[in-house]
């Protein structure tokens, strides 16, 4: 079998000082402290939700109309008015919320008015063969593509974004990154908070220098991932406040860093119920003071602010032990507290406050026994500062190889085996997944690791087991969903028969 890196691979490193910046301005490689950073302004392309006098009202993203998806070169706005230099979908930023009915028909077509190949990832669905964004599977220079195929996803916080080999960092970084949300309409008889209620936060971590954004990833930057100095919300560099009510509110967390774990918790230390992950509904909600999400996670979870009136509540990214190198400087480390988001209570009742829902529907185990095939991949990160470091089963992705064949509706076992000092969250394409083991005891699973999965952490030295199975054929990638990581090589090719 070839373990040679993709040829064009070799000239990735050589090549990243020289990859497009968004709005750089002669920074060099990063970004160091937050000199420059913009205020909370509101402006861009999405709506503001209710303000409050003196603070920065959140973004919301604009909900997605029509059935088509441009991305050209474009503004971004963090708050303190536009600078070129972006890359958009529909113009936006953030990208649109697409909202889609269970069981219903996606149909969406990409117009690529970049000068450079993409594709559109629909991260979390089990897309038909050819819809799913393979790396592989490119839509040129003024060109189109259609998207269509049945979700048959479970109500839920997915989301889109581009995925060409080699590429997938810069194009999600530079902004075509949106929310997609699967509804079956239930959720009201299901007792969860809907409409203002239900707010939409797609996180991510920029780094800005003089105010603009950059991307000039440094060998450095490969190996721990590009972290940021900003934390951004729904586009802008905050943290940003919202008018609630003191009601029961959701929120739909979407982890979009490209490399930075978060660890959303409130600063005052209160627990909030964490009550869907990255596929959907937990069987009930589960009291939680802190969640660690790592990039490509998403989390569902109710605040209490019944008896909130007249408070300002904080959602803060709180601090916790390091994983992995810092990035000397250039930005702050895994494991760095920041702050998200304010959330400023009203203090008029709330008509129909709601209340936190004793259970949903339970979730279907799979039983480990009975599955048909068990696979180990190994997670490494050679010592070599030389394209193609990160690996997993010492192979380096090849879009030409195929890596091993999946059998459709067969329960299979795998295992992930973390020999680095780098944490990767592992993506597999095709399916949503549940977690067994960490370490081989079930017990040590984190809440996240409760619910249906597509993107699971996997720490320094740690060992995770996963109970799947694939319910349509096709071309398919499993890969580490730090970004950097990814373009650098850490994916396998798989074909579901």
């Amino acid at each position: 079998m070839n373990t040679a890196p993709h040829p064009a691979r070799r000239e990735f490193l050589s090549g990243a000082a020289a990859i497009g910046l968004l709005g750089l301005t002669g920074c060099g490689g990063g970004g160091g402290g937050d000199s420059g950073m913009p205020s909370n302004n509101m402006g861009g392309g999405g709506t503001a939700s209710p303000g409050i006098a003196g603070g920065a009202a959140l973004r919301l993203p604009a909900g997605f109309a029509g059935n088509t998806l441009s991305c050209a070169l474009g503004a971004y706005d963090l708050g303190s008015g536009a600078q070129p230099g972006a890359l958009l979908f529909n113009g936006q930023w953030p990208s649109p919320l697409i909202r889609i009915a269970q069981d219903a028909a996606l149909d969406i077509t990409l117009q690529n008015r970049l000068a450079e190949s993409t594709n559109i990832h629909w991260h979390g669905l089990a897309a038909a063969p050819g819809m799913d964004g393979h790396p592989t599977e490119l839509v040129a220079p003024s060109s189109s593509k259609r998207y269509t195929f049945a979700v048959n996803e479970r109500p839920g916080t997915y989301w889109y974004h581009p995925h060409p080999d080699r590429n997938t960092a810069r194009q999600a970084y530079s902004g075509l990154a949106g929310m997609l949300i699967v509804d079956d309409g239930n959720d009201t008889a299901r007792g969860l908070p809907t409409g203002i209620r239900d707010i939409p936060l797609v996180l991510a971590d920029k780094r800005v220098f003089n105010g603009a954004l950059t991307y000039q990833p440094n060998i450095m930057d490969i190996m721990t991932g590009w972290l940021g100095n900003v934390l951004t919300v729904n586009g802008m560099a905050g943290p940003a406040t919202v008018g609630v009510e003191p009601a029961v509110i959701r929120l739909r967390l979407l982890n979009a860093s490209n490399a930075r774990i978060l660890n959303p918790a409130l600063s005052n230390g209160r627990s909030f119920w964490l009550i869907a992950t990255d596929g959907g509904l937990l069987a009930a909600p589960v009291l939680v003071n802190n969640l660690l999400l790592a990039p490509g996670e998403r989390a569902e979870v109710l605040l209490d602010l019944r008896g909130e009136a007249g408070q300002t509540i904080r959602l803060v990214s709180a601090a916790f032990s390091a994983m992995g190198n810092s990035m000397m400087g250039f930005a702050p480390p895994q494991g760095t507290a920041f702050d998200v988001l304010s959330f400023a209570v009203a203090s008029a009742p709330a008509a129909n406050a709601g209340s936190i829902p004793a259970s949903f529907a339970p979730i279907a185990r799979y039983d480990p026994a009975t599955a048909i095939v068990s696979r180990i991949f190994t997670l490494t990160a050679m010592g070599a500062m030389s394209s193609g470091m990160h690996r997993i089963n010492n192979l380096v992705y090849d879009g030409a190889r195929i890596d091993f064949a999946a059998r459709k509706g067969e329960l299979e076992r795998w295992q992930f085996i973390n020999r680095s000092i780098e944490p990767h969250p592992m993506h597999v394409h095709g399916t949503q997944f549940q977690v067994l083991s960490r370490d081989g005891i079930d017990a040590r699973r984190l809440p996240t690791d409760l619910g249906w999965k597509d993107t699971v952490l996997v720490r320094p030295g740690e060992s995770v087991e996963i109970a799947l199975r694939f319910g349509v054929t096709g071309n398919y990638v499993l890969h580490c969903h730090n970004l950097e990581h990814e373009d650098d090589g850490m994916m396998l090719n798989f074909n579901v028969v």
